[in-house]
């Protein structure tokens, strides 16, 4: 059985950043070391969202993915949105619907949150995410270009 869980401060936070640490994670991921007191910092914040998926067999839990995402308010009509900042599945979970379940959860959470919309991109050349996206039957998928600034060379 999958599960996907919204992780609270009030969770056992240094199991599952064990878990996130010990995962198999690929450049696809672009995976850091993750710690409690950034996790927790992060979910502290009313506007965060952050679930993990398991696979759960008997007593057996074994991660398979996590995501991050932010509920926000747009400056006119107080329109709200969720914003998925990141979707990571372990390298060697791929393939058992971890993806498609903690999207769906993620959405579900937008509805529940009476979001007019979620929104999440991804590189044009992300052939598995891209696939699992629109396996999802998006309302709309838009080609964009992004732009990183690093805030020190403004300084």
């Amino acid at each position: 059985m999958i599960s996907v869980e919204v992780i609270k401060t009030d969770d056992n936070l240094e199991q599952l950043v064990d878990e996130i640490n010990r995962a198999s994670w690929d450049a696809a991921n672009d995976m850091v070391r993750y710690d409690v007191p950034s996790l927790s910092a992060y979910l502290r914040s009313a506007d965060t969202v952050f679930v993990a998926c398991h696979e759960i067999v008997e007593e057996s839990r074994t991660l398979l993915g996590i995501a991050s995402a932010r509920l926000e308010i747009k400056p006119y009509d107080q329109e709200r949105w969720l914003y998925v900042d990141e979707v990571d599945v372990c390298a060697d979970q791929r393939r058992k619907g971890a993806g498609k379940a903690i999207m769906r959860k993620l959405i579900e959470l937008g509805a529940d949150a009476e979001c007019e919309e979620v929104w999440l991109g991804t590189e044009i050349d992300n052939d598995a995410a891209n696939a699992l996206y629109r396996s999802l039957n998006p309302e709309e998928v838009e080609q964009f270009v992004g732009y990183t600034f690093d805030p020190d060379d403004y300084r």
